[in-house]
């Protein structure tokens, strides 16, 4: 069965994996048969709901991952394997973020505020007034003119068919496009994982 995006664009048969890897789905939690599986995971959640503490985002992450499938068909849930930093790079056309930790372009992927936690890297929360500012931001990017400012490097540092990246990275810009709509539409925070 072809891999199609939220949008509805069938990907590509070399794409089932909507990652440059191309290893697991993007919708397969990582497992121990995959110890260089990582993905960056993200859930929106009626922000009354949300408590900034690893002890609860961390079984609530864990319960989300694990019903990542149906959260993502939900519209609730999306993640990206791999290709998020790149994704970074796409939006603030630079491999580090924004200049400005203030510019809405660094929110989709690494922005919001940091939740430590003891074992891996820290959650972060997008706020809803940050969902929003994340959703008119992608509203209004086109993906081709960020490509044409960012894609010759994307691609280089992947080394892959240009074309065949450029695919891969439009679905992922159109999931999150998608994404972050709905659930600024529903005036949601939105909790990321990263999960190594």
């Amino acid at each position: 069965m072809p891999n199609r995006t939220r949008t509805g664009r069938t990907l590509g048969p070399n794409c089932q994996a909507r990652s440059i890897g191309c290893r697991a789905s993007s919708r397969t939690p990582p497992s121990k048969a995959d110890p260089v599986s990582f993905h960056l995971h993200l859930r929106a959640v009626p922000s009354a709901e949300v408590r900034p503490d690893s002890a609860w985002i961390e079984p609530f992450m864990r319960e989300s991952w694990d019903n990542h499938a149906a959260e993502y068909d939900a519209g609730i849930a999306d993640s990206i394997e791999k290709d998020f930093a790149q994704i970074n790079q796409l939006y603030t056309g630079a491999p580090d973020g924004p200049a400005d930790p203030g510019n809405p372009s660094g929110l989709p992927i690494f922005g919001g505020t940091s939740v430590p936690r003891e074992d891996g890297p820290p959650f972060v929360l997008l706020s809803a007034e940050q969902v929003a500012d994340a959703a008119a931001f992608l509203s209004v990017t086109t993906f081709d003119s960020r490509w044409e400012a960012s894609g010759a490097a994307i691609s280089a540092h992947w080394g892959g068919e240009p074309a065949f990246v450029r695919e891969i990275f439009l679905g992922h810009h159109e999931d999150l496009v998608a994404f972050y709509r709905a659930a600024a539409d529903s005036g949601k925070a939105v909790l990321k994982a990263f999960w190594y």
